[in-house]
């Protein structure tokens, strides 16, 4: 397992002795590199609204195709696949970014356990607080909880804000039920528990990277926001048929 988390680990290790090399800090390092990695992401959490805009597009057809099928699952799921094809949709777009969030996040634990491990002086201290101790639950209140628990709060607030922009563009969502609750809940939890397991640096970059990639969702939905791109979406038919008609009338 080591072995695996070192291909992403020392990669990013390498970039953090950098970042460190003129900021002197780890926790600047940290800081820079997360801020990058997100702005990286941008062109994917672009690709991942415009695929939602598609998906609120089609929501008039998979409801015809929902009374048309009843509660035949298997013709209902065929013929939405089939739908998602012909229109170019990925019913999953949203898994990409996730899944890199997580691969990084396992690289930068490996990279900071590496850089605590063999650094013989590494400076990991944000305002007072020394982000290359592990915090330790059973042991009694530490100041470096400060971590896992804002790591918690981070992770409930993006949840909550991307939740209110789904709601926006479908807004038949309605009230969450208790299972939708408790799938919201599961991550900012399993933030908290992993937090209070590893290096303060880790939690401190998945604070960082939960506020930077709210910020720019939030930006990302201004720009493209789903009533632009559906407008634009209709615009751009009207003008294919105007084009069409005009051709037709023309070779006539």
């Amino acid at each position: 397992m080591n072995v695996i988390f070192d291909i992403i680990g020392v990669p990013f290790q390498y970039v953090l002795n950098f970042f460190n090399s003129f900021t002197g800090s780890y926790a600047l390092a940290i800081l820079i590199f997360t801020v990058l990695i997100n702005a990286a992401m941008i062109p994917l959490t672009v690709k991942q609204q415009k695929n939602m805009a598609k998906q609120a597009k089609l929501r008039p057809k998979l409801e015809a195709l929902q009374k048309k099928y009843g509660d035949d699952r298997v013709k209902m799921a065929n013929a939405q696949q089939e739908l998602y094809q012909n229109e170019n949709v990925s019913p999953t777009g949203g898994c990409l970014p996730m899944l890199i969030r997580m691969l990084v996040l396992m690289g930068v634990y490996r990279a900071v356990y590496r850089i605590i491990e063999i650094g013989a002086s590494v400076n990991f201290n944000l305002f007072g607080l020394d982000l290359s101790q592990t915090p330790n639950f059973t042991a009694g209140w530490q100041p470096i909880w400060i971590i896992p628990i804002l790591s918690f709060v981070a992770s409930v607030l993006s949840m909550l804000i991307s939740q209110l922009q789904q709601r926006k563009t479908n807004p038949q969502m309605g009230n969450m039920g208790g299972t939708m609750i408790g799938m919201m809940l599961f991550m900012p939890l399993f933030s908290l528990y992993i937090a209070f397991n590893v290096q303060g640096a880790v939690g401190y970059y998945w604070i960082i990277s939960n506020v930077v990639s709210t910020v720019i969702q939030l930006i990302v939905n201004s720009i493209y926001s789903t009533n632009k791109i559906l407008a634009k979406s209709t615009l751009d038919e009207g003008l294919k048929r105007k084009q069409y008609e005009a051709a037709r009338i023309k070779n006539k």
